[in-house]
């Protein structure tokens, strides 16, 4: 709709709460980044009827309680809410005398009081009548989940869909096992087939995004799930944005993946390592993961991407450079290099954060702080002059190995890695697969629409276009220009140009690399 989105939002939720005959809403807290909003949608919700009450439940919730009570917030459900709700309700129809567990409240002396804490809830619940209550066939209209949801168009309708809660890992930076407990949980086949199909043939959905943190547990059970995927939709697509396990991918895997439409998946690698794969308690190893490359490369038809975090606490630049050596050593689609942010209700969290250290998560106050995560996309580089920054472009390879570095250390080391890795040795720029080049440029071409202002993206999806050789002699021209133009009114682009000679690909050439990364390029798979 037209006008701001606070006006927008407002609004909206107003008129939702004019027709609400009921005492109780709640409202989900995620992401530690989502707090400002969550602020003000409960603070708007308070003003409007002060007598509601108002609980908090999710990942963020969760970790939180004490700090959410006694403002907006009268309840927190922790931990999976299905159990801890039906609990609730059966409380106050007393249906019974017990409160349910997970459940955090104010007493009246204003002290916290909690129920029983326990993990976990039944997975295998049928919501398909939920989905008459929202307008899922327009989400594709106004935002996605990942950039796989758009590498088929923005006009295909997609949809969530979770078979696994749960993770078999315990990674030291992940709040999952903390939140859905122990061990991996698995619904039924049927019961997920029957929720896919029903948001195919009823609401016209055409692609899914897998929520699960561990999709390929139980190796025999999924292969049968995808194999039904392959027979009951024979058009629709799904993607893992989630971290896949290297380790647990087989050759029988890929195959129902490829079978069932899959069109893109991550791994979740986070560093090249050895030292810092133990350290994490991340269940791979190199080896392991260097084997799953070579299998990848069978696959052209699904985009292949891996996720690397920077800056672990006392990460040093050595072992940040081995993360970078594997990405250029694996040759997967796509290298994803995020900044490691603390998660609460984490070990790495009780260990160094908890305790104050240097990486700690600082008070959340706007939506910049996404930029903990990816600096681009936080605003960390918009209109930076560079005056007191630190060595950057390729000079980061020189930084002392031993050094553990700072934020503004960081995103330099940060933007060199994901730059050359993804831009300048991206792997759809050499191919002779045809469905590899394909799937760069569709992958290019939805990863721009959240970066307008980038003409490095606009040059590599140009020269991408002239190897394919279909658009239109008018159109490419159009990307030339519009990339020339993005050079010409940014000096910030134009210094990175000098840095890494972007341009080159409105030439029709591949920038050259400087030598000082070489040295971290082995032989391609």
């Amino acid at each position: 709709d037209d006008g701001d989105s606070e006006t927008v939002w407002r609004t909206a939720l107003d008129e939702a709460l004019s027709g609400f005959d009921a005492d109780f809403v709640c409202v989900s807290l995620m992401f530690d980044s989502t707090i400002p909003s969550f602020n003000r949608v409960c603070e708007f919700i308070r003003q409007r009827s002060p007598d509601l009450c108002i609980a908090a439940g999710g990942v963020a919730a969760t970790a939180d309680s004490e700090k959410l009570l006694g403002g907006e917030i009268d309840l927190v459900f922790s931990h999976e809410g299905e159990h801890s709700l039906e609990g609730f309700y059966a409380y106050l129809r007393k249906e019974s005398t017990k409160l349910p567990p997970n459940l955090s409240f104010l007493g009246s002396d204003g002290l916290i009081r909690q129920t029983s804490v326990v993990s976990g809830s039944p997975v295998d619940l049928d919501i398909r009548p939920e989905y008459a209550h929202i307008p899922i066939t327009k989400y594709h209209e106004v935002g996605c989940l990942s950039n796989f949801s758009r590498m088929n168009g923005l006009d295909i309708p997609f949809a969530t869909i979770i078979s696994r809660r749960g993770c078999r890992a315990r990674c030291s930076f992940c709040g999952v096992r903390n939140f859905n407990g122990k061990g991996v949980r698995v619904r039924g086949a049927d019961g997920v087939i029957d929720e896919m199909v029903h948001l195919y043939s009823e609401y016209g959905i055409r692609h899914f995004d897998w929520l699960d943190d561990d999709l390929l547990y139980d190796r025999d059970a999924v292969v049968d799930l995808f194999n039904k995927i392959a027979e009951k939709m024979p058009d629709a697509t799904w993607a893992s944005n989630n971290g896949l396990i290297a380790a647990a991918i087989t050759p029988e895997i890929l195959d129902a993946m490829e079978a069932s439409r899959c069109i893109g998946y991550k791994i979740g690698l986070e560093s090249g390592n050895e030292k810092v794969l133990r350290d994490i308690h991340k269940p791979t190893s190199l080896p392991k993961y260097f084997a799953f490359t070579k299998l990848a490369q069978n696959y052209p038809s699904m985009f292949a991407a891996v996720n690397f975090i920077m800056g672990f606490p006392e990460n040093t630049v050595s072992e940040m450079l081995d993360s970078f050596e594997a990405a250029l050593h694996g040759r997967l689609d796509w290298n994803n290099f995020y900044m490691y942010q603390h998660l609460k209700n984490t070990e790495l969290y009780t260990v160094h954060g908890a305790m104050g250290g240097d990486n700690a998560n600082e008070e959340v106050t706007d939506a910049s702080s996404m930029s903990s995560l990816n600096p681009v996309r936080g605003g960390l580089f918009k209109g930076e002059d560079f005056a007191g920054v630190p060595m950057s472009g390729y000079d980061v390879i020189d930084f002392d190995p031993d050094l553990v570095p700072d934020g503004s250390q960081l995103k330099e080391i940060w933007f060199t890695f994901n730059f050359v890795a993804n831009f300048l040795c991206m792997p759809a720029l050499y191919t002779k697969r045809e469905q590899r080049l394909r799937n760069g440029i569709r992958w290019m071409e939805s990863l721009s629409l959240s970066y307008p202002g980038d003409p490095s993206m606009v040059a590599l999806l140009y020269f991408l276009h002239r190897r394919l050789g279909e658009l239109p002699a008018a159109k490419l021209e159009r990307l030339r220009e519009d990339a020339l133009s993005g050079f010409a009114k940014s000096e910030y682009w134009q210094r990175r140009d000098r840095e890494f000679h972007i341009s080159a690909f409105l030439d029709g050439e591949v920038p050259a690399t400087d030598p000082r990364v070489r040295a971290y390029m082995r032989p391609a798979l």
